[in-house]
Order: structure tokens, then sequence, then C-alpha cells
């Protein structure tokens, strides 16, 4: 019996996350086979990560799979899990918007999509929301471009603009765009003893919205000035949000967003002002439970987050500018994210998109002790 096993894998950038790209066939068929070996990837549970491949942050920690397709007219199918850090967890519950970028650039490389110029457009069935979108990447001598003049905030330069289309992923785990039936509902929230005005939404990923001078936010922190109080009662709200929706309390979704008019404030990582004129309004967001303050805005949320402030009668809306163009400008503590968001006459979802960039940053094997599969 050797004392490591290795699978082949690859590093990707999409976007501001970072994740270990596998194809489907090297991994185990059964979960729990799958989980104690993605996690001894990963090197967790550890505050470092120092013996895997996570870089011990959340946008870090993550893994795509990628394999044929399972469903009519898409090319491939990707499962996306988030792997914890401290904590011995892997979620399956939902999708990586910023990651679902190097799927498609991933999907050609590999082979599994023919590269056609100028653009190759890869059709993704995403396992864990049962909804496709697509990545529409651009290529040039059978090969993604890297190199563009795109501005993908929070990456350092820039690069070839991969445009995500996630029109089609309504109701991605509620079945329904308004999971309440609602466009702003009053939610209890028994352990804080108040209740709050708040808009649920289900697009890419569900979220639930809220006034941040509610809970007694400005709505433009840092995420260094997310207190543990504060983490908490963003956590009961999303417990309370989740039994409003049908959802076990424990569900890591609906995400928490508080919402709040356009404000300047201090880029996090630059220090630079991000001007309240540069966007539609300011919005602070948590992921994973316990939950920890997101440096930026993720994809999903954010497509989430621009159907929400362009519809009339959520309290999103109420604080929201529109600046023009059909972009919703999403100001978050490390810049503005735009998206293109488009409601039909029906109330449906016409458009959801947004750009990200990829690349591939590594590829080769990954190294797993047999003692530390067993451990997990």
């Amino acid at each position: 019996m050797p004392e490591q096993i290795s699978i082949d894998c690859a590093i990707m950038r999409g976007g501001t996350s970072k994740g270990i790209m596998f194809n489907e066939r090297d991994l185990p068929k059964d979960r729990d086979a799958r989980e104690r070996l993605l996690l001894s990837v990963m090197g967790t549970p550890d505050p470092r990560q120092i013996d895997g491949l996570g870089g011990a942050d959340p946008l870090t920690s993550k893994v795509c799979i990628i394999g044929p397709p399972s469903v009519p007219d898409t090319d491939v199918d990707y499962t996306y899990a988030m792997i914890g850090i401290e904590e011995r967890m892997v979620s399956w519950s939902t999708n990586c918007g910023n990651l679902s970028a190097a799927v498609g650039v991933y999907a050609i490389e590999e082979g599994f999509v023919e590269a056609k110029e100028p653009f190759t457009t890869v059709r993704i069935y995403n396992t864990n929301t049962k909804q496709i979108f697509q990545a529409i990447v651009p290529v040039k001598d059978g090969a993604p471009l890297v190199l563009g003049d795109y501005v993908n905030l929070g990456v350092p330069g820039t690069g070839a603009e991969i445009r995500l289309d996630f029109s089609r992923t309504t109701g991605s785990a509620t079945g329904k765009l308004l999971p309440t039936g609602n466009r702003r509902d009053k939610l209890y929230v028994a352990k804080l003893g108040l209740t709050l005005e708040v808009s649920i939404l289900d697009v890419a990923k569900p979220t639930v919205y809220f006034r941040a001078e509610a809970i007694g936010m400005t709505g433009v922190e840092s995420p260094e000035e997310f207190t543990p109080e504060i983490l908490d009662r963003l956590n009961n709200i999303r417990e309370a949000a989740a039994l409003l929706i049908g959802l076990d309390k424990d569900s890591r979704v609906p995400t928490p967003v508080t919402v709040a008019p356009p404000a300047t404030y201090k880029n996090f990582m630059t220090g630079k002002p991000v001007l309240a004129e540069s966007m539609s309004f300011s919005a602070r967001r948590v992921l994973g439970v316990p939950p920890k303050p997101h440096k930026a805005f993720a994809a999903t949320g954010a497509v989430c987050t621009a159907v929400a402030a362009i519809m009339e009668g959520t309290v999103l809306n109420d604080v929201y500018v529109d600046r023009g163009g059909g972009v919703v400008k999403i100001g978050h503590p490390t810049g503005i994210f735009p998206v293109k968001a488009k409601l039909a006459a029906d109330g449906s979802v016409e458009e959801a998109s947004y750009s990200r960039t990829a690349r591939r940053l590594m590829d080769g094997k990954a190294y797993v002790t047999v003692k530390s599969i067993a451990a997990a």
C-alpha cells in the first residue's frame, strides 16, 4: 500500500476566486469517499490549510468538477464544492459565479468543447442548482485567449473578457424567482427580537436583502469592520429567512446582503475612494456558515442582486439609482461590480449577465496521504 496517491488536476483563477479543477472521471463516484479525498487535497481542517492546496480563505478553498453532459442542449456538467477551512465540511448547495468563467475555459482546454473563433459558447449545466448558464469565451488559434483589456476588479492587470449569462438560473434552489411570492416581506428574527423588511429573490443563488441601517450598520463597512456581533446578527437573519422560504435553518442560503444608498468609502484593498456617483447602491454580503465577510461580491450573488435592484417594490429598489445603459453597478468593499439586468414584460428575467477573466495557473497532480483520507 503506497503512503500517498495522486490525482490529476489544474489550479485556475476565475474572477476573484481560485479553485482546483478536476475531471469527473478521476474522482471517486461514492460521495463520502469523494468528500474525504477533497478535504485531504485542500488540507482541511486547518486554519492555514498548510498541508494541502487550499489558500486559507473562502475565496480560494473551492473545487470544480467537470464532466460530460447529463442533460440535453448542454456541453458539460459542472459540480461546485465549497470546502471548509477550519471545519471538516464540504458544501454542494450552491454555485460559484467567479469560477464559472474558469469552467468555460477548462471545458475548451480539456476538449469537452471544440474551440471556435472568435467566440466559443459553452453551455454549462450546474448540478448543484440544476440550472443551465452560458460562458462565452474568446478564442484564437484553437485556445481560449488569456490576454485582453478587460478589467476584472479585484484582479491585478487585465485579461480576455469572458461573458457569463445566468438568465436561465431563476429559482436555483427554491424553484421560484420570488420564493415567498412577494417582492417584500416582514421577517421576524426571534434571536434578535426584531422584525425586518426584507426581499428574498432566487436567481443563481437565493439571497435575502434588507437595509443596513435596520440592523445598526452603515452599509459601507469594510470586511475588517464586521465584528462578531454583526456576523451573528447576519447569521440569525439567514436562519430566519431560510425557515420562511421552507429551507432548513442550517441551510447556507439565502445569503444575507445589506443594502444602502450610494455613498463614498475607501476601497478595502487599495485605500482609494470608491465614489458614490460610480455606483447604483452600496451592498455588503457574507459567505459561509458560520459567516465571514466577503472581500468583494460573489458573482452569483451579484446576478441576483442586480435583478432585485431593478424590480420595483423590493427593499433594494428603494435605494437603487439607475446609472443608465441597463447596467446595475454594485458598490462593494473593493470597487464596483457591473451587471447587465433586464426583466421581461411578464416579470421574468430576460438578462442577467456579467463579465470575468480567467486563466489556468498550473496543472499536474495533487498528492494526498492515504492516512489523511482515512482521517477525513
